[in-house]
């Protein structure tokens, strides 16, 4: 990264089961973590991390030996992930953090940057004042965002491919749009649905919007056979998103006949889609 362009504030959050058994996964993002900040030195990163189902040994042992760049937290409970996220956003140091003109990300104790992933957005959001949302896809081999084009994208890429792991906002972007619906995503009454509510918000208030065709974010692939225990949190994520705009009341269309088709070929009961449309629609 050039020394003369303006090194932005990086914040992270994310959140880990500490009993899960997935140790070794948090610490290879963390590394890649470590990897962009010693690439660029100049960077203000901070990472905003909650360890749940954990006691205070076990907490005091990981911020031992922990990044200093890390602001670790603790609970003894699970909560869901979009509660655990919007706990982490709330607190007084993670509201100073949104209201910088920064980037702000949401990895999952489970995704990594490839090498020069992380510098290539870093160097979007700083080249171009008015970015202020851009995504891209994940899977088990990606690649350097460096390698590809950012286009405008369309809503319906952002409902296809928009993911917590692969969603960067600017700053002030994240304080203006608020948390997690904590009625969507894992653990909540919704599966699902959680990354691309939030994900629609950001792209219906962004200025400019920017998508990287490709997997740049390193994550497991996503798995078809979940598509129906998901699809009803992400059709109340369309649903609650919905305005006038001809775009949005195509996706909306597009996810009804998504639902019926899976219902018709006993990929999902017929009782579980009408409760998905009651579900999408109330309130």
């Amino acid at each position: 990264m050039s020394e003369t362009r303006t090194a932005l504030p990086v914040t992270l959050f994310s959140t880990t089961d500490m009993q899960s058994g997935r140790s070794d996964d948090i610490a290879r993002m963390i590394a890649s973590v470590e990897a962009f900040r010693k690439r660029n030195p100049a960077v203000d990163l901070t990472l905003f991390l909650l360890l749940q189902r954990c006691d205070a040994g076990v907490a005091e042992n990981f911020i031992a030996s922990g990044p200093a760049w890390a602001q670790i937290s603790f609970i003894p409970d699970r909560r869901s992930l979009s509660a655990a996220r919007n706990m982490l956003l709330t607190g007084e140091d993670a509201r100073h953090r949104l209201a910088l003109n920064g980037i702000v990300a949401f990895p999952d104790d489970d995704c990594w940057y490839p090498e020069d992933t992380l510098d290539t957005i870093h160097t979007a959001f700083s080249t171009d004042p008015s970015l202020d949302f851009w995504f891209c896809r994940y899977g088990m081999e990606p690649r350097s965002a460096a390698s590809f084009t950012a286009t405008q994208p369309r809503l319906q890429s952002v409902i296809s491919f928009a993911s917590s792991n692969t969603i960067f906002l600017r700053g002030p972007l994240a304080a203006r749009i608020g948390g997690f619906d904590e009625q969507l995503g894992v653990g909540a009454a919704l599966s699902g649905g959680e990354d691309t509510d939030y994900a629609i918000r950001a792209f219906q208030e962004a200025r400019k919007a920017a998508y990287v065709d490709a997997r740049c974010i390193g994550h497991r692939d996503p798995n078809k056979a979940l598509k129906a225990k998901y699809y009803p949190g992400s059709l109340r994520a369309i649903a609650k998103n919905v305005r006038t705009r001809p775009s949005e009341i195509q996706a909306l269309g597009r996810k009804l006949l998504v639902g019926s088709l899976l219902a018709a070929r006993g990929q999902m009961p017929w009782k579980d889609y009408v409760s998905a449309l009651t579900r999408a629609f109330a309130g």
